[in-house]
């Protein structure tokens, strides 16, 4: 069992600045911030460009998310594909941290997230695994790799049949899986919540302050 078995998680990656956790907890801070406190700390890696600055090109066209939010899409065959996870993985290295959440995989092909998962071990960080059901046929090859070390699951990417059928396959039925809601995303949550009773290592959280602000527990991994 690893050291993120059993534990609730705190996906504070809309928090406003630095966050603090409490032993017994999973914490993720938002993009480019630090965790303090006795808890396992998780740094936010974005595979796209998170202020579409335009240093990590060449590009790719949009996706809906990445339009949305404003970030660019990294083509994964240029140079800026490993600057910008070289440049996130350095600094989560030096403020201290063991783990990583890729998050928008699902912009890319699982070749692309395969490698900035085997870069990430390079920098020796484990990672989580985001939205694996959003990969379709890559979805197996994610899960599976022995660097993946938990999966964060949001509204609408996933259920905990789902999730659990998907960690037996690839070898881990005991992998840690949240899922994590905020907004009108708390129905589903409370659904998600009274699926998840039955299975290990579950946990599912719910933001009431905008998106991923605070974490609430609708259910505790057990």
């Amino acid at each position: 069992m690893s050291d993120l078995a059993g534990k609730p998680l705190r996906y504070l990656i809309g928090a406003d600045g630095a966050v603090i956790g409490k032993a017994g907890e999973v914490v993720e801070a938002p993009y480019g911030e630090t965790v303090s406190g006795d808890c396992v700390k998780v740094a936010y890696v974005n595979l796209l460009d998170e202020y579409a600055t335009g240093e990590y090109g060449p590009y790719l066209d949009d996706t809906d998310v990445s339009e949305a939010y404003g970030e660019g899409v990294i083509d994964p065959d240029g140079p800026g594909w490993e600057k910008n996870l070289a440049e996130q993985f350095g600094r989560a290295k030096a403020d201290g941290f063991e783990y990583v959440e890729l998050d928008n995989p699902d912009a890319y092909s699982i070749e692309a997230v395969i490698n900035a998962i085997d870069l990430a071990a390079s920098y020796d960080l484990k990672v989580i695994a985001k939205n694996p059901g959003l990969m379709g046929d890559g979805a197996a090859a994610y899960v599976v790799h022995p660097n993946i070390y938990g999966i964060i699951v949001e509204r609408d990417a996933g259920d905990p049949h789902e999730m659990h059928v998907l960690r037996v396959r690839a070898g881990k039925p005991d992998l840690p899986v949240w899922f994590v809601a905020f907004g009108h995303g708390r129905v589903w949550a409370k659904g998600v919540a009274s699926d998840a009773d039955v299975y290990s290592n579950m946990g599912v959280t719910y933001s009431s302050t905008g998106e991923y602000g605070n974490s609430i527990d609708l259910h505790l991994p057990k």
